[in-house]
């Protein structure tokens, strides 16, 4: 890992986003910083007034929604498009297509028409808040961690679980890989499954915090409480690190092309590292 430039906000980094040749952090102020990907350079920031802000994400047409006491959409120029209010507090979400969101909450997911401001709620039978969520390749499902340990995956359109299994340990994140590979980040590490909940390997590595594998399906970014951001290569089963932050690494994310990679942390700082 070869850092290339450093990014800063005045307070903690909760959440990144890497898409379409931009980045978009955020902070626990409830701040958004768009950042060109050719340097450190701001293109906007803005206060979204979402309060205990926890992500954001990218539409694919660069739409930003930003998930915590609710989730709000802007356009770049931080104009708001929409907001609704949570039944409880959004932990992770992602955008389904360019009019749909799915949000996990505490108490169970959200799918958020934005254009209409409708939702459907399904409630958490989990007894425990949901973490974490990503979408399958194609669009038609996706998968879930939970605080207690249970991943599921879903349907889209019936957002009904059909298969699931339970680590010992709270769920993180999770991340379905291009090639249809289950990424679990738990406090103890990476673990790697098939779809059919199959353990593949994994990876130790104290408070893990995210995963985020790369658009090839060859290379895991990971990261946590051991502060040191870290590469694994899976074909080659090597670990690339680089110096630790001052504080825990919160989330990452790649690029389009899968050769550099954006780090953040709760010390306000940002990274980003050319990958080989």
């Amino acid at each position: 890992m070869e850092i290339l430039w450093v990014f800063t906000h005045q307070a903690p980094v909760v959440s990144v986003d890497w898409w379409n040749g931009v980045i978009v952090s955020l902070d626990m102020e409830g701040r958004v910083y768009i950042w060109s990907d050719t340097g450190p350079h701001i293109i906007n920031g803005f206060k979204t007034g979402v309060v205990n802000p926890k992500v954001v994400r990218l539409s694919p047409s660069g739409r930003i929604a930003v998930g915590g006491d609710r989730i709000s959409v802007f356009t770049s120029a931080g104009n708001l498009v929409s907001s609704y209010k949570n039944p409880s507090s959004t932990n992770d979400l992602v955008w389904i297509s360019e009019g749909r969101i799915l949000a996990v909450q505490n108490k169970g997911l959200v799918l958020l028409d934005v254009s209409s401001g409708k939702a459907v709620e399904v409630s958490n039978h989990r007894g425990c808040a949901f973490t974490a969520v990503d979408l399958s390749p194609e669009g038609s499902r996706f998968i879930t961690g939970t605080c207690n340990g249970h991943v599921d995956m879903w349907f889209v359109d019936t957002l009904v679980p059909y298969r699931s299994w339970y680590l010992a340990s709270p769920i993180t994140d999770v991340f379905w890989t291009v090639d249809g590979k289950i990424l679990v980040s738990t406090y103890e590490g990476v673990k790697f499954f098939n779809e059919r909940g199959e353990e593949m390997g994994g990876i130790t590595s104290y408070g893990t915090l995210f995963v985020k594998g790369d658009p090839k399906g060859e290379k895991v970014l990971y990261g946590g409480k051991d502060e040191i951001p870290k590469v694994f290569n899976l074909r080659r089963a090597e670990t690339h690190t680089d110096l630790p932050f001052k504080h825990w690494i919160s989330d990452g994310d790649w690029d389009e092309n899968g050769i550099r990679v954006v780090v953040v942390s709760f010390d306000g700082k940002g990274r980003v590292y050319s990958v080989r």
